[in-house]
């Protein structure tokens, strides 16, 4: 059993720790699910079929890369676990070539069941111009003999035995019955190791007892019959996941708006962080994978969930299913030579800890918050003003459910995820923190600034928090409005000229 750290500061510090873990224990991961083989063909349309309305592909390359259950091994063994894969293939050529990427990739491969008779499940995917024009999927998914259910039980339980982490990744191929899997949790359950499992189909029953389940939204709605629209529904779904199946966490991906998480301790978004999307294939394994290693190095679920955003942020910048390093996570977050703080997004746990690091570094901090909605030139200029109190500057930013309780309803116009993407590609902003209440006085508490800024529209009105700060010696400033500029005025102006 690996020893259990417990560092979970800022995202820098996550990545460190885990590849501190992974220097001294090499955390030993079990992935059981429905294997797949991800084929490639890349050309460039250059004329219509005379045959039919279809554009003609000239194939230039074909690429084999490992899809489903072994593209989570892979992503596992690329950032530094042991790694042993369990499931079914067919006894065909598509098998043999899974096989050999497996063991290029590092991936144990030893307990795969080769089924006669049975077709390795392969997703082709045509690709011109950078852009998929079609997919084609071989598989067979017809319920497996009990022989084959019966090793499989076998081999996949012994593993477990010998692991530091269980990864149920179900695509709904054949290799995750009912029965399998209860018995593979409570195998993991008795061995007290983390179970993560990313789940397929209407029914999640069979997935009772993992530690973590990851639907996405469209999943975790389609189950629940319901339509996830905001953060209130998010936490209503995941608190029924938890409830129903007796699971610790329920964490709900969101794409490019990120994740929540919901525990024992409370509900969070996490949003992901900024990046360019070329191809989100594949991703969710990546995630799950991170997040998987993340939990066996002895790490909360919040800071695991950092750590998988950190992993996918570089996995999505990439044409197919393609396995991050560790020293690639560890460059982008981690190096000196990234930003100075790592990441401008600052998980609320994480906030203390980092300020404590700007304030040994010598910076006067300033604070300011807001909704940020609609961005205008008029929020340009207040955090430029802001930028001249002093030497770092962070903004709290008021989360989707804040802003509604203070706008109404119609708001926020963009998610959190947005708005704090178009703060974090400011270079006077040195870190932003998101905050759900009305009022950001526990915010202010935390982060104790040196100058307290707002605008000058709060010259007649309660500054909160300025009794907090003066208390101890800081200031509070007024800035100066950039005139006939604000979010209302423009949605007013949209309004009129009927948008």
């Amino acid at each position: 059993m690996l020893h259990r750290y417990s560092e979970n500061r800022d995202v820098r510090e996550i990545v460190e720790t885990v590849k501190a873990a992974i220097g001294r224990y090499r955390p030993r991961i079990v992935v059981h699910g429905d294997i797949m083989l991800d084929e490639y063909l890349t050309g460039q349309v250059e004329r219509i079929s005379p045959e039919a309305p279809i554009p003609i592909v000239a194939g230039t390359s074909y690429l084999f890369r490992l899809g489903g259950a072994a593209n989570v091994a892979a992503n596992l063994a690329s950032l530094g676990a042991q790694v042993e894969l369990a499931g079914i293939v067919g006894d065909d050529e598509a098998a043999d070539r899974l096989e050999q990427l497996l063991e290029e990739s590092s991936v144990g491969a030893r307990n795969l069941i080769r089924v006669p008779g049975r077709q390795t499940t392969r997703k082709l995917r045509v690709v011109a111009g950078g852009q998929q024009i079609v997919r084609i999927d071989f598989e067979d998914t017809h319920p497996l003999a009990a022989e084959i259910v019966s090793r499989q039980m076998e081999s996949s339980s012994l593993l477990v035995e010998g692991g530091d982490a269980l990864v149920i990744s179900d695509y709904n191929k054949g290799a995750c019955g009912e029965a399998l899997l209860s018995e593979l949790i409570r195998s993991a359950r008795a061995k007290g190791i983390p179970i993560l499992t990313d789940p397929k189909g209407r029914s999640y029953r069979k997935y009772a007892g993992s530690t973590v389940i990851t639907p996405n939204r469209k999943e975790a709605g389609e189950v629940l019959g319901v339509h996830l629209a905001d953060t209130g529904d998010l936490a209503k779904a995941a608190l029924e996941f938890r409830r129903s199946l007796a699971v610790e966490a329920c964490v709900i991906t969101l794409g490019a708006d990120g994740m929540f998480l919901s525990d024992k301790d409370d509900d969070r978004e996490i949003p992901a962080f900024s990046q360019d999307v070329a191809d989100v294939t594949g991703a969710g394994d990546c995630a799950i994978a991170a997040m998987a290693l993340a939990l066996a190095c002895g790490l909360p679920h919040t800071s695991s969930c950092v750590f998988a955003n950190a992993v996918a942020s570089i996995s999505v910048t990439r044409i197919g299913s393609v396995a991050v390093k560790l020293e690639e996570v560890v460059s982008k977050y981690a190096s000196s030579s990234s930003h100075r703080y790592a990441s401008k997004l600052i998980p609320r746990e994480f906030l203390e800890s980092k300020i404590r690091e700007m304030r040994q570094a010598g910076e006067t901090v300033v604070f300011t918050n807001g909704c940020f909605d609609v961005f205008h030139a008029g929020h340009v200029y207040n955090l430029h003003q802001c930028a001249q109190l002093g030497s770092v500057v962070v903004v709290g930013l008021n989360g989707d459910k804040s802003v509604r309780a203070l706008k109404g309803p119609g708001r926020p116009i963009n998610s959190v995820a947005d708005r704090a993407e178009v703060l974090m590609a400011l270079d006077v902003v040195d870190a932003v923190v998101i905050f759900d209440e009305e009022r950001p006085e526990e915010l202010i508490r935390i982060v104790r600034p040196d100058v307290l800024a707002k605008g000058a529209d709060y010259l007649d009105k309660e500054v909160v928090g300025r009794e907090f700060v003066e208390s101890y010696g800081g200031r509070v400033e007024l800035i100066a409005l950039k005139e006939d500029v604000s979010t209302t005025a423009i949605l007013d102006k949209l309004k009129r000229n009927g948008v």
